[in-house]
């Protein structure tokens, strides 16, 4: 009972997070050649993994084996506002390395999107080996 409960569970986890990746993938389609509407394709996007950021977050601050390490959200909020800053500035002199082209709001809001998509990802590894090492 338990093992199809855990399959019914990771199915529906996957379907969900395809929603989100299709609805991305619709809207840069939908968007065409114009780069405008790209950018808020990549800017919405970014919000959704903003989001989901968040709750990872917090996650990683309930789970008792990262305790030893957060002391009171401060050591998270920490880390958190500095990757904030490190992506924003990268992304910042990413878009000023593409000026002259005409879209560098493009650039940026492409740039933004992607180190937040890796951020998700590192945070969800990060979770994935602490849960395969309690077990």
């Amino acid at each position: 009972m338990n093992k199809s409960f855990a399959v019914l569970l990771g199915a529906l986890c996957l379907s969900s997070s395809v929603a989100f990746a299709s609805e991305y993938g619709l809207c840069i389609n939908r968007s065409g050649t114009d780069w405008r509407k790209q950018v808020l394709c990549e800017q919405a996007e970014t919000r959704r993994l903003m989001r989901e950021i968040n709750n990872t977050y917090a996650k990683i601050a309930r789970d008792p084996h990262f305790n030893k390490l957060n002391s009171g959200k401060t050591m998270l909020n920490d880390q958190f506002k500095q990757w904030q800053a490190y992506r924003n500035s990268y992304c910042a002199y990413w878009e000023a390395a593409n000026a002259g082209y005409g879209d560098e709001a493009q650039f940026r809001a492409r740039c933004l999107r992607m180190l937040t998509q890796k951020h998700f990802d590192d945070l969800n590894s990060l979770l994935s080996t602490a849960s395969a090492v309690r077990e």
